[in-house]
């Protein structure tokens, strides 16, 4: 997590907490307590600079040119001035190939937890909260191991948005069971940050998403 956002984020929990304490001391002479848990902070909104955005964009576009699809720089202004704090949980074998990616992803609040197998994955979800899931799709060797861990996520009756990030959405999008399973299917670094950040939002408004 960069400086500023720790900054950010730290001054954020200071604040709610002397803001509680002041209207909680309103009540009488009894002292007050305050309690600020973990889910508090992860449904905090998060004020974007221009900087942040840019910085995100630059990181973006060095994805772009390690994959290939050119050096047109992405344009995330749409993200608006305002995000979410966010955990999000991205399964993929080889996470080195997504660090431009998760660098991009930090800059605009989200915290990014890497699982390397299917395994290590459930577990994940079993334990923490997370507001989007990404994954890739060929993984150890299986080519349907993405698509697999997202059958078992859906039939274990969890609708948390689950996000395809691979090297050919196309070629993906043939999977009809895949397509009906998840919520995106993107081989595009501004399309994953958008579709991340899209899902965010709609899941910290309480809309439901699928």
């Amino acid at each position: 997590m960069s400086s500023n956002l720790v900054v950010l984020v730290l001054g954020l929990i200071l604040a709610s907490g002397l803001i509680a304490l002041l209207w909680r001391g309103q009540g009488g002479p009894t002292a007050s307590t305050l309690k600020l848990s973990l889910s508090n902070i992860f449904t905090m909104d998060l004020s974007l600079s221009p900087a942040n955005t840019a910085k995100a964009e630059e990181a973006a576009l060095e994805a772009t040119k390690v994959k290939g699809q050119g050096a047109v720089r992405p344009d995330l202004t749409s993200i608006g001035s305002t995000s979410a704090l966010a955990r999000v949980l991205w399964v993929d074998d080889i996470p080195e190939n997504n660090i431009y990616e998760t660098l991009a992803l930090e800059r605009l609040g989200k915290l990014v937890t890497v699982a390397t197998s299917t395994e290590m994955a459930h577990i994940y979800l079993s334990q923490l909260d997370f507001a989007v899931v990404i994954t890739d799709l060929h993984r150890d060797g299986d080519p349907r191991a993405g698509a697999d861990f997202i059958h078992e996520t859906r039939a274990a009756g969890n609708t948390i948005p689950l996000l395809v990030y691979t090297s050919d959405a196309v070629a993906a999008q043939a999977d009809e069971r895949l397509v009906a399973e998840a919520d995106a299917v993107v081989d595009a670094p501004e399309d994953l940050l958008k579709a991340v950040e899209s899902h965010v939002v709609k899941r910290h408004a309480g809309v439901s998403v699928r």
